[in-house]
């Protein structure tokens, strides 16, 4: 696992430095949402998520990762969730899943990771997008972080690990892209 995170690090202190503009909200803009999905395959809060930014008039779209080896959801244009099989033994992207990521160019990416999960990281690394918000991971990926507390399951409730609610953090998310004016 180290050597992932090595190479990875090497990957992004590569990158060339992108010049990050702020999204204009009130304008039409190409939005991507990066997500991790769940086992099912159902991500019910990314689909209200999606619906509140069609409502917006934003044209979104949507990629999000599940750690299994078999996807049973159709790859879409616009919705596509992604594998085991879509990256190499190192965590990487499979060069024909990189192509795809990167042949469009987005004016705002909405990452709604909530941890630390390689294949996510990657994908945040190889979108072309204009402007990068995400969650305060300390990757160093994103233009815009957001903090968040972390949410411990009820007592009793569930053996669920503490986590980050996905649609707590798009909604403040959102709540900062609407009140902050930028002059770009």
């Amino acid at each position: 696992m180290k050597l992932r995170q090595y190479i990875f690090d090497y990957l992004r202190k590569r990158m060339p430095e992108r010049l990050a503009r702020f999204p204009h909200l009130d304008r039409p803009i190409k939005l991507m949402l990066i997500y991790e999905s769940d086992m099912l395959e159902r991500n019910d809060a990314i689909k209200a998520i999606r619906q509140d930014l069609l409502k917006r008039q934003i044209d979104v779209t949507m990629w999000g990762y599940v750690a299994k080896k078999e996807i049973q959801t159709l790859i879409l244009p616009q919705s596509r969730i992604l594998g085991l099989a879509d990256f190499n033994w190192l965590g990487k992207l499979k060069s024909e899943v990189k192509d795809d990521l990167r042949a469009e160019h987005y004016d705002l990416l909405i990452d709604l990771t909530t941890k630390p999960i390689l294949p996510l990281r990657y994908l945040t690394l190889y979108t072309d997008a204009d402007f990068k918000v995400g969650l305060n991971l300390g990757e160093g990926l994103h233009d815009m972080l957001i903090s968040m507390p972390i949410v411990a399951s009820a007592e009793g409730e569930s053996d669920e690990e503490p986590h980050v609610d996905v649609t707590q953090l798009y909604n403040e998310i959102m709540k900062y892209l609407t009140t902050i004016k930028s002059n770009d």
